[in-house]
């Protein structure tokens, strides 16, 4: 395991260092990948520590492989896998050498913090993962701005870890996960908020909406699953060894659904096609809280009763995750593709992929679409059923608070999941099954692509078919059952005695028998099938004159136009309508604030005077001794 965990941080290295050769350095991320994918597959069934490096009394560096973090990379690391050879294929499009530098070392980063044990190694591999990952987005103009604030949210989650984990060592007089569990509510609030800053939860969403529009489809795809994956793992490793307190999970679970509803909410009316899955990562991620912040309050209740609902809520933040992951970078794959192939940044504009740029693109989008739809028999149905299923269960609870407080959540989470699959059917409909405008694709190399493709989309059919096999993998044997004809372990039940129960794997036979009468059909009859041009009246439609997918979400974006700030915009010869982010304003103003006040600062005292230079120096070194003096 630690020969496997050592290769992995080489060939990482290998990567970063052979950059200038685009395609071999991916090739070298592929082999990390690799690596630390068979690694963590050892660590299932014995942890081992695998560095450990005493730096000064009650204070060292280690690195240390459980059941929890080989789950965690080997989610990851699939991921990172189809990544990389994805970006073999698309460096001949973007062979600029900060990009797999950057995903190099990005996935070191990673990988350090899925293996760190303290909050030194944690907070190493966070940094590196961050910058690494502010490099690959680097551009000029406006995308320069937003960049930077993608960085000044990653160093937010940073100071908010750094001042978690200093109150830590000054409360247990250490910064190992060991310590955690004598940390006070102070350590907890802050080192979880530094993880869900990261998750990209609402309102820290805010530097998202002017960067992905930009940035290369491999860096998009990066950044809105492993990256925010990353933040998943870190409340799930400190969640369950910090003190609990009911009012932090239940101001989690309320935030974590909100944000849900603010994705889906947000996805449903946006026209970029990269911009829909990003407010998507916001949704799924929101769900993903709100299971982990109902574990805490079922496990720390201290209700025996609950303790299975608790098991069943962390197991369905875990499937969410799998799903999560795996769907978001195929998603952003298949669209990456079909948007390179088309060279066009909207939804109107790639339409009819299936016909243009080719089948597996365009299938790749259906299968992560649905899968965010909760369409059986794929993982993300499983997963989301799980969700609502977990907060339909909160009047197990005595307090009257937290059962309100969970039904509550469960509303927005459901109509988080009819508006991200309002959304979907928007992204379907228009992209990989829309009508073929007869514009060509430019020729692109697509092999790897092609390879990433098919394994991401076959794991999520399988995943959601095998989910029992999925279940005890995670480590929920005990969740599985059976019931009348349908034989254990292949019936996933969500309480003892039994509340509700779901099958994937019956479904997907189920469904499979169903469709191969129509699908005979289908085929027998296929050369039958007749095309006629959409009827305008015998007036030719013009390119512009098909159904658009701003068209498709207007009625949505009228009746919730309290929401979102709708206004029509008008000109002389046409008109449309305008949707606003509102959640976006408070940091607009405030990143417009800083950079007001930075400039009168630096004209300021950088004004060509050394009495003012002098002066500030002064100021400087009394305030530091003040607050010395106090600290001490």
């Amino acid at each position: 395991m630690k020969i496997l965990f050592i290769i992995a941080l080489l060939f990482y290295i290998a990567g970063a260092v052979s950059s200038p050769k685009t395609q071999l350095s991916y090739i070298f991320g592929f082999l990390g990948s690799v690596s630390a994918f068979l690694s963590a597959c050892f660590a299932l069934t014995r942890s081992q520590i695998l560095w450990n490096f005493p730096l000064l009394h009650n204070v060292s560096l280690s690195l240390y492989m459980d059941h929890l973090s080989a789950i965690f990379i080997i989610i990851a690391t699939i991921s990172w896998m189809a990544l990389a050879l994805y970006s073999v294929d698309y460096s001949k499009l973007y062979p600029k050498k900060r990009l797999p530098l950057g995903f190099n070392l990005s996935l070191l980063g990673m990988l350090l913090v899925l293996t760190a044990h303290d909050g030194i190694t944690l907070l190493a591999g966070w940094e590196i993962m961050t910058i690494f990952a502010f490099l690959m987005m680097q551009g000029t103009g406006k995308y320069f701005e937003h960049s930077y604030r993608f960085l000044a949210f990653g160093e937010l989650s940073t100071i908010s870890l750094v001042i978690g984990f200093a109150a830590l060592y000054v409360t247990a007089g250490s910064i190992s996960f060991d310590a955690l569990h004598k940390g006070s509510y102070f350590v907890l609030i802050l080192i979880s908020l530094g993880f869900i800053i990261k998750m990209d939860i609402v309102p820290f969403h805010a530097w998202m909406q002017g960067i992905y529009g930009e940035i290369p489809d491999n860096t998009a795809a990066l950044l809105s699953a492993p990256v925010t994956l990353m933040g998943v793992y870190g409340l799930e490793r400190v969640i369950p060894l910090l003190p609990n307190n009911q009012l932090w999970d239940i101001i989690i679970i309320l935030l974590g659904a909100f944000s849900a509803f603010w994705g889906g909410l947000q996805a449903a009316v946006v026209n970029k096609i990269r911009l829909l899955p990003a407010y998507s990562t916001i949704e799924n991620n929101g769900m993903i809280l709100t299971a982990i912040g109902f574990y805490a309050l079922a496990e720390g209740s201290g209700i025996l009763s609950l303790h299975y609902l608790a098991s069943f809520a962390l197991a369905a933040s875990i499937i969410l995750v799998i799903s999560h992951t795996f769907s978001k970078t195929l998603l952003f794959m298949s669209i990456g593709h079909a948007k390179e192939a088309y060279n066009v940044h909207t939804i109107d504009q790639a339409r009819g992929v299936w016909s243009g740029v080719g089948r597996i693109p365009a299938i790749g989008i259906v299968i992560s679409a649905l899968s965010f739809s909760a369409f059986p028999p794929l993982i993300g149905y499983a997963g989301e059923w799980m969700i609502l299923e977990t907060l339909f269960q909160s009047y197990r609870f005595p307090s009257v608070a937290i059962a309100f407080s969970a039904a509550l959540a469960g509303i927005l989470i459901a109509l988080a999941i009819g508006l991200i699959s309002f959304a979907m059917i928007k992204l379907i409909g228009y992209t990989a099954l829309g009508y073929d405008h007869g514009r060509k694709s430019r020729p692109i190399a697509r092999r790897f692509m092609h390879t990433a493709e098919i394994s991401l989309g076959s794991l999520l059919v399988l995943g959601g078919i095998g989910l029992p096999l999925v279940i005890i993998f995670i480590g929920f044997p005990q969740l599985l059952t059976g019931l009348l004809a349908i034989p254990a372990p292949l019936v996933l039940a969500s309480n003892q005695p039994v509340f509700g129960v779901i099958s994937p794997t019956f479904i997907g036979i189920i469904m499979l028998v169903l469709l191969i009468i129509p699908v005979w059909i289908f085929m027998k009859n296929k050369k039958k099938t007749r095309k006629v041009e959409s009827w305008n009246g015998g007036i030719k439609l013009e390119e512009d004159e098909f159904f658009t997918a701003p068209a498709y979400s207007q009625i949505l974006e009228h009746i919730l136009r309290g929401f979102y700030h709708t206004r029509e915009k008008k000109s002389k010869t046409r008109s449309s309508i305008t949707v606003e982010d509102i959640l976006i304003r408070p940091t607009v103003f405030i990143s417009n604030m800083v950079m007001k006040t930075g400039k009168i600062v630096a004209s300021t005292l950088m004004n060509g005077k050394i009495s003012a230079y002098v002066a500030y120096i002064l100021i400087l070194f009394i305030t530091v001794f003040i607050i010395g003096m106090v600290v001490k």
